[in-house]
C-alpha cells in the first residue's frame, strides 16, 4: 500500500513540475530569455523510478553512497532523463486519441 503512494505522489510531484501555476501569464521575452527556453531537440523524458525495500531481505544495489543507518536505507527515489524512442505511427495514433478525447 505505501508503495503505491509514494508512486501516486511521484506522479504528482512530476505532474505539477510540469503544470503552470494558476497566475501564469505569458510575458515577452527577450533575445536571451527566449534562446534559453528553446525547445528541446533531445526526445528526452523524466523518467521517476521508486525503490521501496522496507522489510526486504535483498540488499539495495542502486545506491552507493554512506549508509544514513536508519529507515531511509531502504528507500530511494532515482530521477534519470532517457531517450524516448517512438514511431510516427505511433505518435499519430496517440495524437489522434488525445484529440478526439478533448472534442468530448
Amino acid at each position: 500500500m505505501s508503495a503505491k503512494v509514494i508512486a501516486f505522489s511521484a506522479v504528482v510531484a512530476t505532474a505539477s513540475a510540469f503544470a503552470p501555476t494558476t497566475g501564469f501569464a505569458p510575458r515577452l521575452r527577450s533575445g536571451a530569455a527566449a534562446t534559453s527556453m528553446a525547445m528541446d531537440k533531445s526526445a528526452k523524458a523524466p523518467v521517476i523510478t521508486v525503490f521501496d525495500h522496507r522489510g526486504c531481505n535483498r540488499q539495495p544495489k542502486e545506491y552507493k553512497g554512506k549508509a544514513a543507518g536508519n529507515k531511509n536505507d531502504e528507500m530511494l527515489v532515482k530521477v534519470q532523463s532517457v531517450k524516448v524512442a517512438v514511431t510516427d505511427a505511433t505518435a499519430t495514433s496517440i495524437l489522434r486519441e488525445s484529440l478526439t478525447t478533448m472534442r468530448k
